[in-house]
């Protein structure tokens, strides 16, 4: 499990590609499941946690397109 001071999207979107399955966790938002290079979002989960999944894998997938 990795732990992030802060959040930075392309940072995170770079440890989630680079080991394609596992947790992190963001200081003051949560914690996060990834697998298959993409942030897993649950619905029971709250709108803050889902949008910040969301954004994420939107990182990747630019990451992954350049």
């Amino acid at each position: 499990m990795r732990i992030f001071k802060k959040y930075a999207p392309v940072q995170i979107a770079k440890h989630v590609s680079a080991f394609f399955k596992g947790y992190f966790y963001i200081q003051g938002k949560g914690a996060f499941r990834f697998d298959g290079g993409k942030v897993i979002i649950e619905p029971n989960q709250d709108a803050e946690i889902r949008r910040i999944g969301k954004e994420i894998n939107m990182s990747i997938l630019a990451f992954s397109r350049s």
